[in-house]
């Protein structure tokens, strides 16, 4: 058998740099919650808004309480799609990679 090439292990050790892509993901996932945000507080503010648009669907109106319910999951995605876009920017290796011991 041939042993493992040593200089190949220590070469691949070091996390990969921000790239590019990596901060215009980044940004746009950022983007992306501003309008997660937006539309979630216009929900909870402004419910009789989202019951109107509703009732010109096929199916039944949302009722306040859906709204305002709709609009807190809303928000939620946004704050964990802000925390993954954060991540992306700043983070210095792969955000999902197993640690080497």
């Amino acid at each position: 058998m041939s042993e493992p090439n040593s200089t190949e292990d220590s070469q691949g050790a070091a996390p990969p740099r921000r790239t590019g892509k990596r901060i215009a993901g980044g940004i746009f996932l950022i983007l992306a919650s501003i309008a997660l945000f937006y539309v979630g507080v216009d929900a909870i503010a402004d419910p009789d808004a989202v019951v109107a648009r509703s009732s010109k669907s096929a199916r039944s109106p949302d009722t306040d309480a859906e709204a305002k319910i709709g609009g807190f999951i809303l928000i939620m995605f946004g704050i964990s799609v802000l925390g993954f876009g954060i991540g992306m920017i700043f983070s210095k290796g792969p955000l999902f990679a197993k640690r080497a011991d």
